[in-house]
């Protein structure tokens, strides 16, 4: 039996390695590359009903401002926040500095909680002049018209659910649930035939 105060260490492990090739690479061609990324960490805050009272709270634990809606903002450590839903923000980081975010659990106010969410989700990252024309087969998102630097938005791609962010213009992230990672892959690697 567990209670909420039992510390699960979450397992990382590469959500498409039997897709991908020995450098990590699900697509490596001329003008588009998709690598997978293997070294994040995701914490969901669930934000108190007192917007001010989060506010604080973030900035004092994590040094992060709360972005704003469909935004990131960065924090102490290179932590970044990602705006998902008015009560809830992804605190991200590197697997290696996970306990960062997650010391903090204890000394939140008893509104507020965390989630460690790392193990559900692998993280594909998208670099080349043909990734727009790649995923607009499968996202309703207009990511090369509204998915500037600096934003995060929550869409799917297919009929999977996935976050979206960009940190760079010519580079995205994409943040794939492990369960539909097979179902992604799949509709990529058959897409970029089609280039």
């Amino acid at each position: 039996m567990t209670n909420s105060t039992t510390n699960f260490k979450p397992v990382f492990a590469s959500t498409f390695e039997s897709m991908t090739d020995d450098e990590g690479y699900l697509i490596n061609q001329e003008g588009l590359s998709c690598l997978e990324i293997c070294d994040k960490a995701i914490v969901i805050l669930r934000a108190s009903k007192d917007l001010e009272q989060t506010k604080k709270t973030a900035k004092e634990n994590w040094g992060v401002d709360l972005p704003e809606p469909l935004c990131i903002s960065q924090g102490n450590d290179s932590i970044q926040c990602f705006w998902i839903s008015p009560d809830e923000y992804w605190l991200v980081h590197s697997q290696f500095q996970r306990d960062v975010l997650w010391q903090k659990q204890a000394t939140l106010p008893e509104d507020m909680s965390l989630v460690d969410n790392t193990g559900a989700y692998g993280a594909l990252h998208f670099k080349g002049d043909n990734v727009h024309k790649l995923l607009s087969r499968w996202m309703g998102y207009d990511l090369s018209g509204k998915l500037n630097i600096g934003k995060v938005v929550s869409t799917t791609l297919g009929q999977a659910p996935v976050v979206v962010y960009r940190e760079t213009e010519s580079e995205l992230m994409i943040l794939v649930r492990h369960s539909f990672s097979h179902y992604v892959a799949g509709l990529l690697t058959d897409s970029v035939k089609r280039l």
